[in-house]
């Protein structure tokens, strides 16, 4: 229970911050802000390192840390989603995209709540789509 209260409102909020990303109610350099400031409190880095990093290396610090693991790659999932979908150039979207879809898949079938699980998917199904 303590887990799925923390992911929802670790959802409710980036879902908040993405609303505003996409309302193009922020600037790029808030967005930026305010990433950091997402990841900071619920990862414990700021988003710029963590996206400064292979993908591959994040997941390992996660999985390091053994604490909520699918929950982190969720919102890791989320950030690079955000970053790519707003992203100036193809390469960049691309990059960040592909960030996406290997934290996204990396918490499905985690035994996430199937309110999350559905989430998940509904994202990996969305960065397939947008990268193909």
């Amino acid at each position: 229970m303590m887990q799925r209260d923390y992911i929802m409102r670790m959802i409710e909020q980036i879902g908040v911050l993405i609303g505003h990303i996409f309302d193009k109610n922020i600037t790029r350099e808030r967005t930026d802000l305010e990433l950091d400031a997402v990841t900071a409190e619920w990862i414990g880095l700021p988003s710029s390192i963590l996206l400064s990093l292979p993908a591959a290396e994040v997941y390992r610090l996660f999985e390091e840390s053994d604490r909520m693991v699918a929950g982190k790659c969720y919102l890791m999932g989320e950030v690079c989603r955000a970053k790519g979908l707003t992203a100036n150039g193809a390469e960049e979207r691309r990059e960040f995209l592909e960030k996406a879809l290997f934290f996204f898949d990396r918490c499905s079938g985690t035994g996430l709540d199937p309110e999350v699980q559905a989430q998940v998917e509904d994202r990996l199904d969305e960065m397939r789509y947008e990268l193909s």
